[in-house]
């Protein structure tokens, strides 16, 4: 039995490490980041304050596509700094508008501000960020808090910057909100094997976040694979 349950493991991060491969072949261009340093990209913040998830907008106007990949930082001076929450290809000589989510609570969104990637969020904010659907508005949001948590931890203000935006843009009340983010706290725990006192001092540099993908999910994978195809025997 032990061995089926490995062979299945392994044939799962098998499967994750040639899809990973695949779409780096097949994609090609340089990703977000090398095509902005060479001077051939320029992205823009597009949405408000408040909202979840954000826009920004990639022009491309060289001759390679241009990779964008879920997790890339994205500074700014004037404006919150932000997170890419999804993959896509930019085609040559045009330009495609990206999903993200705010990194910098504290600070507000500006539209029309212009932005520079900086590297990728830790291994396990990347998780968090994948593992959801941006189109989708409820998991969007749950997607948000848990990435405020991760980057703030008990440090959170939700009276101020871009969670003061997004509560009022949302009409909810902050006892409202508070609720929302002992539930992510919950799930975070719970999917990551987290405790409460990791939860309060986490922070974007926190070394926790560099663990890889939570073994939890990994059960939780095999438990839908046994409930598809029958217990393991």
């Amino acid at each position: 039995m032990k061995g089926r349950i490995i062979l299945v493991i392994g044939t799962i991060f098998l499967f994750a490490f040639l899809s990973g491969l695949l779409g780096y072949v097949t994609m090609g261009g340089p990703d977000l980041e090398t095509a902005y340093h060479e001077g051939n990209v320029e992205i823009t913040q597009k949405s408000s304050a408040g909202e979840v998830p954000h826009t920004i907008e990639v022009k491309n106007p060289g001759q390679r596509p241009v990779r964008v990949k879920t997790g890339t930082i994205l500074r700014s001076e004037t404006s919150g700094d932000l997170v890419t929450a999804e993959n896509t290809e930019v085609a040559p000589e045009s330009s495609a508008e990206v999903l993200a989510y705010s990194l910098e609570p504290e600070r507000r969104t500006m539209k029309g501000s212009d932005l520079e990637p900086a590297g990728t969020v830790p291994s396990l904010m990347q998780d968090v960020i994948s593992s959801s659907n941006p189109e989708n508005p409820q998991e969007a949001f749950r997607t948000q808090l848990m990435i405020w948590v991760l980057a703030r931890g008990d440090d959170l203000n939700i009276y101020r910057g871009e969670v003061y935006a997004t509560v009022k843009g949302r009409d909810m009340r902050f006892y409202q909100l508070r609720d929302n983010i002992t539930a992510v706290k919950s799930e975070l725990a719970s999917e990551y094997g987290l405790t409460e006192d990791q939860l309060n001092e986490v922070n974007l540099n926190s070394s926790l976040l560099n663990r890889s993908q939570s073994p939890f999910k990994i059960f939780s994978m095999l438990e839908g694979l046994k409930n598809r195809f029958g217990a393991i025997p």
